[in-house]
């Protein structure tokens, strides 16, 4: 019921994208948690929010979950604009929506969340470099953007491996557009220093890169059962769901597959923060903008809908425990 909606009823599709982040939301309206102590992935950006907003508020909540709802819509314009999808449908940001309402801890104005936004505008950006003689303007705006959402998130830094490897699937070798990626991940990098500098702060300038790039990996492991089962979950759909992806890509016209094989790239890229920390609750949220994407592809094409209405009824169920566990 819940795929054939997504394929056809565009009405009752703007009901279920509203409806059931809402429910799942509740919890936060009512009792909102309190926005986290300063985490050793939060950035300096993120201290600057948790100045500003109240540890435990509801319009914490409120605006994380509009930002939730746009990130969605943004998800599904992309793959719209850019034809990834097989149908006109809501369908990658309802996954979307429900893998970010997966915790409610993460209700509120989290790091990764903010990192997101920026993630999101990056992948926007990047696939316009495909079919241009070199794209640079693309390839700085889009570095720029993932370097601001470093600066809320530190893990975000490891996404600029997907920049580079991407330039190579886009067959752009030239070593200036390679220069520039680097030039406009490093641009907000030097806004900071010298921010920090003309407030003679030099001390903060020092222990920068040692306090959030120097951070060994922890290899902890997932100890939380929800969380192992939720994740286990995760993965149990995800390798289907790649190799799928893989197919259905292979049917498309060549701007197509280009622009998905960058999609299935930026994922695979996303698990390597992942590995870093899987202890790390964020973690299992940087690669929902592009396992959204990957899920969607997978759900709709099996044959049978009552088969991805029961995938998509365990996820829902699954997420739902975990947010009153939680």
């Amino acid at each position: 019921m819940i795929v054939s909606i997504f394929k056809k009823n565009y009405f009752l599709q703007l009901i279920l994208l509203l409806i059931v982040p809402l429910l799942l939301w509740i919890p936060s309206f009512i009792n909102s948690p309190q926005v986290l102590d300063k985490g050793v992935f939060d950035m300096p950006l993120y201290d600057v929010v948790r100045s500003i907003f109240p540890s435990q508020n509801v319009i914490n909540s409120i605006i994380a979950f509009i930002l939730v709802i746009l990130h969605g819509f943004l998800i599904n314009y992309l793959c719209t604009f850019y034809q990834l999808s097989q149908k006109t449908s809501f369908f990658p940001a309802f996954i979307y929506i429900l893998l970010m309402s997966s915790d409610y801890r993460f209700m509120t104005l989290s790091s990764i969340l903010l990192a997101n936004t920026f993630i999101i505008l990056a992948v926007f950006t990047f696939l316009k470099c495909y079919n241009k003689k070199e794209g640079l303007d693309e390839i700085y705006l889009s570095t720029v953007l993932l370097s601001t959402g470093t600066l809320f998130y530190s893990p975000t830094i490891l996404l600029m491996l997907w920049i580079w490897i991407g330039l190579f699937n886009f067959k752009i070798y030239k070593l200036r557009s390679f220069l520039v990626s680097i030039f406009g991940f490093i641009t907000p990098l030097v806004v900071l220093f010298v921010y920090y500098y003309l407030n003679n702060n030099t001390e903060a300038i020092t222990n920068f890169a040692n306090t959030h790039f120097g951070i060994l990996p922890s290899f902890k492991f997932l100890n939380q059962p929800i969380q192992i089962v939720y994740v286990a979950y995760l993965f149990i759909l995800t390798l289907p769901a790649f190799v799928i992806t893989l197919g259905y890509r292979n049917d498309q016209k060549l701007s197509v597959r280009k622009r998905i094989s960058t999609i299935l790239l930026l994922f695979a890229i996303s698990i390597l923060p992942f590995l870093y920390d899987l202890s790390s609750p964020t973690m299992t949220l940087i690669f929902a903008p592009a396992l959204s994407y990957i899920l969607s592809v997978f759900f709709f094409s099996i044959k049978r809908n009552i088969y991805s209405d029961t995938y998509i009824i365990i996820l829902l169920i699954l997420t739902i425990v975990k947010i009153f566990i939680n």
